[in-house]
């Protein structure tokens, strides 16, 4: 969240300037590109050179940059940049659900990376759908897929996609709850120019969020109170 950091000299390019700096030359930068608000059951089409973000300014700054690349996904696409650009793109195409196994979200558990929660809470951490997804979570998905059609540059295509069902089951999540289960060496808090902040390590938040689901499948969200 730009906005929770109150401005920047020189806006959202000296934020990213100063994240690059910290990861350098051997780190790669993966900004969450989503875009379910505007491709949707009603709206099924991704074009990846123009549909926006919809999560925020800093991610679609990202998007825009030179030399970042978009990974191919009808909602949870992430655009990325730094060494590793490459394996975190390639295969995002080839999941059929939002969060899969080909996705920079679980990649990034693989790598050893970390997840920077700045100024918006933990509650909207997508990458812990991966963690549903992977354990297989009674809530997350739809019982059926529904086409979705994505524009390339090269070609045009449909497949059929899983779409996140969790609130359409009768639950939101509550992805909060990881404050109260990792240890304080995995999950850092801290300010970034006021903004309250959260730096979680990714391969540490998969074992705990993993865990915690073997004991309740529902542990990481309540029912919705109509």
């Amino acid at each position: 969240s730009y906005k929770s950091m109150g401005g920047l000299d020189g806006g959202i390019k000296t934020l990213i300037d100063a994240i690059l700096a910290v990861i350098g030359e051997s780190g790669t930068l993966i900004a969450p590109t989503l875009t379910f608000r505007d491709v949707s059951v009603e709206n099924p089409v991704f074009d990846y050179l123009n549909t926006p973000s919809c999560v925020g300014a800093v991610s679609e700054y990202v998007r825009t940059m030179s030399g970042a690349l978009r990974s191919i996904h009808p909602t949870h696409s992430c655009a990325v940049i730094g060494k590793d650009t490459d394996y975190f793109v390639h295969g995002h195409e080839l999941d059929r659900t939002p969060v899969g196994k080909n996705s920079p979200f679980y990649k990034l558990r693989e790598a050893g990376g970390k997840v920077l929660m700045l100024g918006c809470g933990v509650g909207c951490n997508t990458s812990m759908h991966g963690v549903e997804e992977y354990f297989g979570a009674p809530y997350v998905l739809p019982k059926t897929p529904s086409p979705y059609t994505i524009i390339l540059p090269d070609k045009t295509y449909t497949i059929d996609f899983y779409r996140h069902h969790i609130r359409q089951n009768g639950y939101e999540q509550r992805y909060d709850r990881l404050k109260d289960v990792m240890r304080e060496e995995f999950f850092v808090r801290g300010m970034i120019h006021g903004a309250k902040s959260y730096l979680i390590d990714a391969k540490e938040m998969w074992r705990t969020g993993l865990e915690r689901l073997s004991a309740d499948p529902y542990f990481f969200v309540e029912r919705i109170n109509n």
